[in-house]
């Protein structure tokens, strides 16, 4: 019985990579599997890389769309396929560029079948590899490897899960296919585990290539433009997720600008690519003629919520954003030295649940230091510091 089905979407691809990925998904010590291959409107010679590689082997389906729409339409066409076949019990799927080691589907299979019934996703470590095939010096494996040791409820701010995976049939009927380009593994991941947890494997089973001139990873090192729709739909999936599993805001971040200048921008910028992700974002736009706001709603986020108060002061400004702080934190932002490192928040944030009184800032020193301060009865708010609320509004006699 074949109870596996791979997955492998195609579009343009350099054909030695597609060759290489090919011959690694049909060289597996475990070959009960099919192999769908969905070409998502590839040229000519693409397919015939295809054909010849996987000639004979009665295991491949390979489906010919004309169009191109897109990595998740054609994973969805894909498992769509394998939803009909009654013996296909765990569904995984491959890029085109990637190497797959004999043993991955073997030790993924075997991780689903052997742990508790309430396990649904498998994956494992993976080597990153440059476009010549060289593994890459950083991330380091080893650290790597143990950052990607994480419980699920990490999923909500790291996608720790990457391109090595397996899951079950079963629970992939719970949900609806893929969606969300360009991070529709990472969303898919999200409402996956809704339904069931997650088992981890401390070994690399395949490797990734990064630099690959096709890939999509490639387009959005590239262009501004793509990093912030990727970076976009990465905030919407997991503040998704968040409203799914009624997971409130722990802080709530506000910003009064005054105009759209390059030095507005640069700060949202920075803020937006903080790790830390659970937050409310209030932009308030104090200018007489909405030129912040005409600017930077074009920096799409999700967690963003403007307000226009033209001509109001600064303090003004600040009491109006504080009646949406119902969170257990409060930063005022736009000036000062706050974020030194996109790691910041999440620091700020895990030092200031540790602290037991409300008297006491977290103040950003630089990169990796947070340092804290003693908050006076009658100081006025300090931008980038980190208040909890209920001392925040103490401060502001509000």
């Amino acid at each position: 019985m074949r109870d596996v089905g791979i997955v492998m979407p195609v579009y343009k691809q350099d054909p030695n990579y597609l060759e290489l990925a090919l011959r690694s998904v049909l060289q597996q010590t475990y070959g009960n599997y099919y192999l769908v291959i969905v070409s998502d409107g590839a040229p000519s010679d693409t397919v015939e890389v295809i054909q010849k590689v996987t000639k004979g082997d009665e295991r491949v389906h390979l489906i010919l769309k004309e169009k191109n729409e897109g990595v998740a339409k054609t994973l969805n066409i894909g498992f769509d396929y394998f939803m009909q076949l009654d013996e296909v019990k765990y569904f995984t799927w491959v890029s085109s560029d990637n190497i797959y080691y004999p043993t991955y589907v073997e030790k993924l299979r075997t991780a689903l079948n052997t742990a508790p019934t309430n396990v649904g996703l498998a994956y494992s470590s993976f080597r990153h590899i440059d476009h010549n095939g060289d593994f890459l010096k950083e991330p380091n494996f080893e650290e790597f490897y143990k950052y990607q040791d994480q419980p699920k409820e990490s999923l909500l701010d790291f996608c720790f899960i990457g391109t090595s995976f397996m899951y079950k049939k079963e629970i992939a009927a719970k949900i609806e296919g893929y969606k969300l380009e360009p991070v529709e593994d990472y969303e898919y991941w999200l409402r996956l585990t809704d339904h069931c947890e997650i088992v981890y494997i401390p070994e690399a089973l395949m490797q990734y290539r990064t630099n690959s001139p096709l890939s999509v990873s490639a387009q959005l090192r590239n262009s501004k433009a793509e990093h912030r729709r990727w970076r976009y739909a990465f905030n919407l999936a997991r503040q998704e997720a968040r409203n799914r599993r009624k997971v409130p805001f722990l802080l709530t971040i506000i910003y009064p600008v005054q105009d759209g200048k390059e030095g507005t921008i640069e700060k949202l910028e920075q803020l937006l690519e903080q790790t830390f992700s659970n937050f409310k974002l209030i932009i308030i736009d104090r200018s007489f003629d909405k030129s912040a706001i005409n600017v930077l709603q074009h920096i799409e986020d999700p967690r963003i919520k403007f307000l226009t108060l033209p001509g109001v002061t600064e303090r003004e400004s600040i009491l109006m954003g504080m009646k949406e702080a119902d969170t257990p934190f409060t930063l005022i932002y736009g000036k000062g030295n706050f974020p030194s490192s996109p790691l910041m928040l999440n620091d700020f944030i895990v030092q200031g649940r540790q602290l037991q009184v409300n008297d006491i800032a977290l103040v950003d020193h630089n990169v990796y230091k947070v340092g804290k301060r003693l908050i006076l009865s009658k100081e006025a708010p300090v931008f980038g510091n980190l208040y909890k609320t209920e001392k925040l509004k103490e401060i502001l006699s509000i």
